[in-house]
Formats: C-alpha cells, structure tokens, sequence
C-alpha cells in the first residue's frame, strides 16, 4: 500500500509551513483468495479522510477494480496508521490518497499426454524436457509436467527416446492451464533443420511416412494468419492443390474433378449433409472452436462414409480446463465468442460458443462508399453451440448441441440489376441442430475406444416469384423446403503397437430424406453435369413429393502394417448395407509407403468408393428412379514427399480416378418426354467419367519468412449416353485446368505479422447461349427462350486475385490481443463469375421495339476491406 498524494491542493506545490501528511502501512494486501482463477491484475485507488489527530473518518474508493479487491484494499488500508498535515506545526484535517496493486499470482501450468511412435504406438520410457523439469513417459506413453510458477509464454519442448530421433515441439504455456499434447517421434532424424525464429509463423510439417496420400491438415493457428479466407476453414482447405473453387464468393469445394456432392463432411464424427450457410456461401464451422482439420482429396479412409472424391473432418476444442478462459474476435462481417468455464467438480467444464453475422452493415458502408453497386445484397448466419465435458482417469464424456441459422430476404422491382437474373422476390432460410454423445476410453498412446450417439436435424427452404417480360407480374410461384434427420450410432476402436495400427468399427444411421415443394422447374431436359449461365428457360412447374427413409448399418477395418522402418503396407474396406432394400455400397483401399535414405517417402495407394444417391428429388418415384444404385469411383494415386535440408517440404501426387455407374438423364425435354412415352426412367445409372491430374505442394520457412505454392493440373470429362445434342462427352463445370496460389508472410518479431497471397486458376466450363427464339407460353404470353450450343462447350476468363493481411498481437496484462486488417483482391480484379440475360421486350410498341435478352455478366467480389480485433484470456 503506498501514499500517492495529499490532498489540500493537490496539483500545487506545498506552500512554505505545510508539511505533507504520511500513511505507515504494513505492506500490501493479498490477492483474493476466490479471484485467483481469474488471473485479474490491476489498480485500486483508495482516497482516507483523516482528523487532527490522525484517525480515520472517511474511507472511500476512488479508483475500482471489482468489488473483492476493493474490499481487499479497504482491510489493507485500516491497518495502516496516519499522521495528519501540519501548517506551521499545527495539524490540520487531511486526505491521503492510497493505491493498491495487485498482480495475478501464477498458476501451475501441467503439460501432459502421449508420445507416441510413427503408427501411433505408446512409446514407454521417452524424455519430454522444459523449463528445467523432465519426466519419463509410463508404459502407455503417457507423462504429466507441472510448473508451479511458470511465467506465461513459449517454448520448444524436446522429446528424446533411444532409437527414436529426437524431436523438438513449440508449445505456448499459460498460467493456470492444462495443455494436452500428443508427440510423434520418427524412427530416425531426417534434416536437422529447426529454425528459431518469430513464433507467429507455422513450422514446415515432418514427412509422412505413413501411406496415407493426399490429407491436409490446418488448425486454428493456420486459420487465424490465412489471407482472403473470412477466417473459414472451407476457404482455407480451398487453397489446396486439386481443388477447384470460386475461392471469393462460395466455400463450396469441388475436388478432383468432383462435384460439391461428392464431398463428404463430419463434424468430431458426426456427419453433415449441409455443412455450409446459404449453399456455399460460408461454412458452419465457428473458427473459435476449431481444433484441426483434416482434408483429404484422395485415399479415402474407411472410417468415412463412402465418397467419390473428398472427405473433410473438423474436430472441434474440448473445452477442458481449470480456469475461465475467454476468446473473442470481432470483426467487420461477424461477432464470435467462446467461453471455456470450470464447472466445481474436478475434470467437469463447459464450454461454449456463439458466432453472428451483421453482412448487412457490412455491404451498406460498401455500397455508400460505392465499392459494390445494389446488385450485392447480405446473408443473414447465426450459430451456437454448449459442449460439457468430463474427464476421469482414462475415460473421456462429451455432451454437444450445436444451433445453426441463416437466411436472406431479396426484392426486386423490374428495371434493376440484382444478383441473380431475375425480379422478384427470393427468401432463403435454414435452420439445423446437431446433438451428440461421446464416451471414450483411453487405452495408451493413440488406442482408444468410443461410442458415440448422435442427431441432427436440418431444414431448408427456398422460394421465388418472379416477374417476367414486359415488366408483366406473374403468378409463377418456385418454392421449396428440404429436410433430412440423422440418427447415428457408432462405435470406433484404435489399436496401436509397434508394428501395427488397427482401427475398426460399427455404425447404424437411420436417415429421413424430404423434399415439400409448392413447385419446383422441372430441370429434367437439363443435361448431366451441365452449367448454364444465368438465363430464364421457362420451364413448366412440376410438384414431386419425394420422402426417402434409409436404415444403413456398416462396418469397416483398416490396417497399416510396417514390415521394416522403411516400409509400410495399409489396407482397409468398409461395407455398408441399405436394411430396407438390400442395396450394398462401400469402399476398399490399399497402400504403400518407401521411406528412402535421403529421407525420401514414395507412396502409391488404390481404392473403390461406392457412394449411394444423396437427392431425394432423384429418388421420387414421379420426377426421378428410386432403383438407382451407387455411383462408383476408382482411383490410384502416385504421391512422394521429400523434406530438404534448408527447413523446406515438396510434396507431388499423380492421380488418376474412373467413375462409372454415374447417374444420367437425356439433354433435351423432348428426350424426356421420349422416354416417358416407352416406359423408361428419365434418369439412370449409365455416365462414366475420367479425371488426372498432377498436384505439387511446396512450402518453405527462415527466421522470419514462411513461403508457399500450391499447384494443381486436372483434366475432368464425363459421358453422358442419353445425351442427344451436340457430344455426349464434355468437361464437367468444375474441369478447372489450372490451379494455383503463391502466398508469402513475414514476421520481424513476435507482434507483427505480413502476409500476401496470390491465386491464379483458370476458367471453368459452361454451355454458351447462341440465341434466343420466341415462343407462347400456356398463358398466352411472348417469351423469349434460349438456344444453347455443345454443353460446357466454353469457358470463363481466367480468375486470378491478390489479397493482403496484416497484424499486430500483443498483451494487455493477462488478456493476449490481435489487431488485423486485410484487403481482398487488391488489385480489384473484376473476374467473371457468370453470366447473367436480362428477359428482353416482346411489345414492338415498347421503345426499342422488339428486343433479345442482352447478355450481362455477375463478377467476383471487388476489392474490400476486412479489418477486426481479436482477444484470448
């Protein structure tokens, strides 16, 4: 406790014959007890009021700091003795002003978990060495490190194990916490390359030796420093080799010449039809919960429901901890909060998150500054999430819900230039919740078993009114909701030894799949894979009802087998059987790995994917087939990755993929109706389709850089034998050729961090308008309809953008902060997205007279800021 200041006049000298008044305390107050959790610090100001005498007859606070070190600093102050002002030696009334100090104490920081080898095995007997403290890993592989008093900040932890090469880990310690790690030691060293260099920069990953192909990893630091990616893990995963993407407008993800439906999704094992807000255009994975992410664009696993061409798992935080632990951002576009919180009961503590969209201001300062015109209109998203969780020994209980909204509104008055072509009215909304269960049994190193139960339930619709040339209103009225509720049980169990790593299971789902339509454009004469650009086709209404319900129970097994330190076999399959129609689907995978002594990996890997119909409109007995039977795939990928000896990593895949059994339909409503008239199904199992291509990923880090490059060729075509016009064999819309992003940061020290990226990809396919012809629709109206040339016959410019990012992270006392501010497409590149028709004039009395549909064009978005602010506690 000290004396500032006394009060008289208190911002004059002292006049000749004052003598100032004086506190003698005993020391300072103690931190409260029940505040150490908080890791509060700060100031509390206290203005004493004293007599001639120098007892106390005032106590007041001037300066706060929360009402336990108030009360803190008021007890201090009583216990401190006064001896008033004097004028000429006579005392007089006085005011001291006393201030408190309290910083937070330090907590105990425990580092714990495994280590383990390179399939995942306990590794008994390694040394994990911080801070001057070692501990030695048990038969499971597991070891506890505690610091009573370790100041918060970073450092490398070293793992060494005889016969094992030593590894260092970079780990960020906070006061208070309990950090979970798990560490992998190579049988041998490769490059003795570790740079020490700014922290804000991610480490270059250890070769694979597994022969695992084609997986991307990112986590939430990767996610936190990614430019031009609205802080969303799709958009980040977008930038991998193989990937063709519209990376500025949607998140969608189109993988090896797959369409976004040949992807499938999970979220900590549960899967997800509809992992994204408004079709694309944002994922529904809050950045602040993220853990990792593992993508995979080839070599599927079996533990994943059968997929053409890609599979992504997030694994969201746990929650655990000790003490309140707070993180929020706020930005230009999005709120987001999570709050991890103790709950009383040792291993019990929640957490939870909550993320809100405000586009709509966002898109209101731009279109004020004229940066977009009126064409850009705002989605509305919100989601929430409340997770519990329970550790005790080497059991584990996870309890989730999770909450996702989203919606947008557009009216459209004839004669204005909207997003899409057409005016009008649209709505859009979707709601969906997520609960699961989870309880796992840790069984040392990576072995584990878990059982899981879970439910989502998703609802969507979409309705549009349109008015039609001539400015004319019309009753034509589109609008439909969709629907699909999961109920999955599953067990997973992890062996992991020496030699071998294990990993089986069973899974029951029980799926409800729903179209309600008020009308749908019947699209049937549209054919397969065929993308056409904004332009009304008049297509007669038509109302299906389609309800699916599938009973799917499965189990898979995979192996990975390492016959010596250099070589590593794996194979796997999962069988999935459909209870109530005995269809079959499923998937088979084998694998190989050759670790070189130049440390290179060369990886070849083979597999088969039957993936059943996900559209229930495919399935309605009225519009589509309900016989349709799996679509297949085969692949084999040629992948070797080499580490270099400056702290650098290539990685390069050759892949091949055949698809066959691919759902087809004619190209022309005439065909339809042809079909129709014989009995046959208007969509069959018939298309094949071939896609290669080469994909190269380089990255590379100094002190201060961390460079990138990620390049990717494809050549993507599919055949369609009911297809009437033109080829039936043609590029599918997402045959993007060419891919590429450059990307470059730098880091001077640990608080400021610059990054660039530079994309460049080529056009994607789409069917070219040749003209327009008119016609009288049943309402007795002129309209004009479109011709079409050869089928993804043309492509789109070329797409290439710049964006930029920096920031700036620092503390404010226990609070760890991030200022960022980023500009998109700097250059304002005006990159064709689509192209759009307007609905021309039939009226010869209209001015201009009889006109065609002018073609228009829909851009990527233009140059725009993304600035916001950060805070972890």
């Amino acid at each position: 406790m000290t004396a500032l200041l006394v009060a008289l006049l208190l911002s004059q000298e002292l006049p000749d014959g004052l003598v100032a008044p004086s506190a003698d305390c005993p020391g300072p107050p103690d931190y409260p007890p029940n505040e150490k959790v908080t890791g509060i610090g700060g100031r509390v100001v206290l203005n004493v009021s004293i007599d001639e005498t120098g007892a106390v007859t005032k106590l007041e606070v001037f300066q706060a700091l929360a009402p336990a070190f108030d009360e803190a600093a008021i007890a201090s102050a009583k216990k401190c003795t006064f001896k008033p002002a004097t004028m000429n030696g006579k005392a007089l009334p006085s005011v001291v002003q006393l201030s408190a100090d309290f910083a937070p104490p330090l907590q105990p920081w425990t580092l714990e978990g495994d280590v383990v080898g390179e399939l995942g095995e306990p590794l008994a007997g390694a040394t994990v060495t911080f801070g001057g403290k070692t501990a030695t890993t048990d038969a499971a592989g597991h070891f506890s490190l505690t610091y009573p008093e370790l100041p918060p900040g970073d450092g490398w932890v070293q793992v060494a194990l005889a016969g094992k090469g030593d590894k260092a880990f970079p780990e960020v310690f906070r006061s208070g916490l309990t950090t979970r790690v798990r560490y992998q030691l190579p049988n041998e060293k490769t490059y003795e390359t570790r740079v020490e260099g700014s922290r804000l920069l991610p480490p270059i990953p250890e070769p694979d030796k597994t022969p695992q192909v084609s997986k991307f990893i990112v986590t939430k630091a990767d996610l936190d420093r990614a430019v031009g990616a609205y802080e969303d893990v799709t958009r980040v995963v977008q930038q991998a080799p193989g990937v063709a993407a519209d990376p500025d407008i949607l998140g969608t993800l189109f993988v090896r010449g797959g369409g976004p439906d040949e992807v499938i999704f999970y979220l900590d094992g549960v899967p997800l039809s509809n992992p994204y807000h408004l079709g694309g255009y944002l994922s529904i994975f809050n950045p602040q919960m993220l853990e990792t992410a593992e993508f995979y664009t080839g070599g599927i696993p079996a533990r994943f429901e059968p997929t053409l061409s890609g599979a992504l798992e997030i694994h969201y935080a746990t929650g655990e901890t000790k003490k309140p632990h707070l993180l929020a951002d706020l930005s230009m576009q999005t709120a987001m909060l999570r709050a991890d919180v103790p709950l009383g009961v040792e291993g019990l503590s929640a957490v939870v998150s909550f993320r809100r969209s405000y586009f709509e201001a966002y898109f209101a300062a731009l279109r004020a500054l004229k940066i977009v015109g009126s064409n850009f209109f705002a989605p509305e998203i919100t989601e929430a999430l409340a997770r519990v969780s329970f550790r005790r020994g080497r059991h584990h209980t996870m309890a989730t819900y999770m909450y996702v909204q989203d919606g947008i509104n557009l009216s459209a008055s004839p004669g204005e230039t909207p997003f899409f072509n057409f005016a009008g009215d649209l709505r859009l909304a979707n709601r969906m919740h997520l609960g699961s269960v989870q309880h796992t049994i840790d069984l040392g190193g990576d072995s584990n078993l878990k059982f899981q139960a879970s439910f989502t339930h998703d609802r969507s619709s979409s309705s549009v009114r349109e008015v039609l040339p001539g400015d004319t209103p019309s009753d034509r009225f589109f609008g439909q909701t969709a629907w699909r509720g999961d109920l999955t049980l599953r067990s997973d169990l992890v062996i992991a030894g020496p030699s071998n790593r294990i990993q089986a299971g069973v899974q029951f789902a029980h799926r409800e799949l729903s179209l309600l339509s008020s009308a749908i454009a019947d699209t049937r004469g549209n054919g397969a894979w065929a993308q056409y650009p904004s332009v009304s086709t008049y297509d007669q209404p038509i109302e299906p009802l389609p309800y699916v319900t599938r009973d799917l129970l499965s189990a898979y097994a995979e192996d990975t087998h390492k016959l010596t330190d250099n070589i590593t076999l794996e194979a796997g399959g999962r069988g999935q059987l459909e209870v109530r129609t005995s269809q079959f689907s499923g998937s088979a995978r084998v694998a190989g790995a050759v670790t070189l002594p130049i440390h290179s990996v060369i990886k070849v890997s083979a597999g088969v994917s039957l993936q059943p119909i996900q559209s229930p409109l495919l399935l309605d007995e009225r519009y589509g087939n309900p016989a349709l039977t799996p679509e297949r795939s085969s692949q084999v990928v040629l992948g070797l990755e080499q580490p270099l000896p400056f702290e650098a990593l290539v990685r390069l895949e050759l892949w091949v993929k055949y698809l066959d059994n691919l759902v087809v339909n004619p190209d022309t409503y005439a065909g339809v109706l042809e079909r129709e008239a014989r009995g046959d199904r208007v969509f069959v199992n018939g298309g094949t389709g071939l896609a290669r291509g080469g994909d190269l990923l380089f990255m590379g880090r100094t002190r201060h850089f961390f460079y990138g490059l990620s390049l990717g060729l494809l050549s993507s075509e599919r055949t369609n034998p009911l297809a009437t016009t033109g080829r039936n064999t043609y590029p599918v819309p997402w045959d993007q050729q060419f891919t590429s992003a450059f990307s470059l940061s730098w880091s001077p020290n640990d608080h400021w961090l610059f990054s660039g990226r530079f994309s460049l990809r080529s056009g994607r396919p789409y069917t070219p308008v040749t003209g327009f012809r008119l016609i009288t629709d049943d309402e007795g109206k002129l309209r004009w309809v479109p011709d079409f040339a050869a089928i993804n016959s043309e492509r789109y410019p070329w797409f290439y953008e710049l964006s930029l990012r920096g920031e700036y992270r620092w503390n404010f006392g226990p609070v760890k902060m991030a200022f960022y501010a980023e500009v998109m497409n700097v250059t304002n590149a005006m990159n064709a997205f689509t192209y759009i028709y307007g609905s021309g004039t039939t009226d010869p009395t209209a001015p201009g007279g009889v006109m065609q549909p002018e073609r228009g064009q829909v851009n990527h978005l233009p140059i725009r800021p993304f600035i916001g602010v950060r805070a972890e506690y």
